[in-house]
């Protein structure tokens, strides 16, 4: 492990920063000067809506280093951002609506286990809106950009987290993922988004996404994410979704097994949406599967596809309305028309359109047990390719639709999934491929995650950035 670290480009990631602080060469309260460096000049990126200065960032690891006991954290000196849907005590929480800030009295318990760990936060991060989108272009605070390409989005809902880290200005990001907001950024910033199996990560009792959320973390590395989830698994009571299989849950990067089944969608449900670079990316990920040991099924995707539709294309956007309708209803204007007119639709469903799209999906559900028996392991793009800030500007709900054609139906059906590097188009943007497993098979994502990024052999983030002479 190099014990020398560059305070313009040096890593981020969690073993490298435990390294240098372990050899002396790096201190926490250094490293935080640094990052403030890194933010300066990459000027207003529209990344943070809410930036904590710069001396309270480096007080809290003066209080650190001044503590012995300190240094055993797991987290000791890590420095990360949040989202700003969910909360830290004393910073103002927006989810993107400038109108509907709030002042949290105390925060969430994942900051407050982070915090406790001994992780630095450097400031809430933007998102789209109420985090409904997968975009990261509907926000009252601009719109953060792809970090390879400014023309391009940076994905969404957890815009602004994903911009950070493959940027290099935090170690990694808290996250909240129903349709993808966890792993559409990671994709399209050359990070790592592992989601976890519902119910795994307690919530506290507060709504969200409700049934289809889960909170998770953008990470530089499969490692990162694994030991940041470990900290955080456990059963809630106080939580109606927790799961109680979440006491004593744990994942790895154990080695991938040397022989696993994997299946992908046939030619008639692999959607690129044309993107010829997308599918060559897809295929090379395939190809390193099978180098790993894995054998690749193809599948009709069209029932998986369909209930991926069905999270905002139907009665389970009524879910989005009973978390926010009340609001909503009496602050119309509040919102950016696309989330305004998503929400909207919300009123239009009654109870009993619900109860039958909870059949329709409970029988989905059984359909991918069923696979799930065959297969170990569901492998798919990440998003069928990307787009430009103009384009998503101009066709923002059909477009944003699409971008989550492989990740919306994941917690729906209840599933662990992870999105890893795919590598890079000739035009110089990443894109993701995503491992899904079955419910609570968190462990075999992560494993065949962590070996399919090494295989890839690109670094994380920027640092992986492709020379484009050969661009075509």
């Amino acid at each position: 492990m190099t014990t020398q670290w560059d305070r313009a480009t040096g890593a981020l990631d969690i073993a490298t920063l435990k390294a240098l602080f372990a050899s002396g060469s790096l201190t926490p309260e250094s490293l935080i000067d640094a990052i403030y460096d890194r933010i300066a000049a990459r000027g207003d990126d529209h990344v943070w809506i809410h930036l904590i200065d710069r001396e309270t960032s480096k007080a809290r690891a003066r209080a650190l280093m001044a503590d012995p006991a300190a240094k055993e954290l797991p987290l000791y000196g890590i420095p990360f951002g949040i989202k700003d849907n969910v909360d830290l005590e004393g910073v103002p929480s927006t989810a993107a609506v400038r109108a509907w800030s709030r002042m949290p009295e105390a925060s969430s318990p994942l900051v407050q286990t982070l915090l406790d760990a001994g992780a630095i936060p450097i400031g809430k991060q933007n998102q789209d809106q109420l985090g409904m989108g997968v975009v990261g272009v509907r926000t009252d605070y601009g719109i953060p950009q792809c970090v390879f390409d400014a023309r391009y989005i940076s994905g969404g809902s957890t815009s602004g987290g994903g911009v950070s880290v493959g940027a290099g200005l935090v170690s990694f990001a808290v996250a909240n993922d129903a349709a993808g907001s966890g792993r559409v950024p990671a994709a399209l910033n050359n990070i790592v988004g592992y989601k976890p199996t519902p119910g795994l990560v307690p919530r506290a009792g507060r709504s969200m996404a409700g049934m289809v959320g889960t909170e998770n973390f953008l990470t530089l590395t499969m490692e990162d994410s694994v030991l940041l989830s470990n900290l955080w698994f456990r059963h809630e009571p106080g939580d109606p979704f927790s799961k109680p299989e979440a006491d004593g849950f744990r994942v790895s990067c154990a080695p991938a097994p040397a022989s696993f089944r994997f299946a992908i969608p046939d030619a008639a449900t692999l959607d690129t949406d044309g993107d010829a670079e997308s599918a060559r990316l897809f295929r090379e990920n395939v190809a390193r599967l099978e180098a790993l040991g894995g054998t690749a099924v193809e599948i009709d995707m069209t029932p998986y596809l369909t209930a991926a539709k069905m999270l905002y294309e139907g009665p389970f956007i009524a879910q989005r309305y009973a978390n926010f309708g009340d609001r909503f209803n009496g602050n119309e204007d509040a919102l950016c028309p696309p989330t305004r007119e998503i929400l909207s639709w919300g009123r239009k469903y009654s109870a009993r359109d619900v109860y039958k799209a909870q059949y329709v999906m409970a029988g989905y559900k059984q359909q991918i047990r069923q696979l799930f028996r065959d297969v170990d392991l569901l492998v798919t793009p990440t998003t069928p390719s990307t787009y430009t800030i103009e384009a998503l500007l101009a066709d923002n709900i059909a477009l944003n639709a699409k971008m989550g054609t492989y990740t919306n139906f994941v917690n729906l059906l209840d599933l662990p999934a992870a999105s890893i590097p795919a590598g890079f188009r000739k035009d110089g943007i990443p894109l993701g491929t995503m491992l899904i497993g079955p419910s609570l098979g968190d462990d075999l994502v992560c494993r065949v995650g962590a070996a399919l990024h090494a295989a890839l052999g690109i670094a994380p983030g920027l640092a992986g950035k492709p020379e484009l002479a050969e661009a075509s």
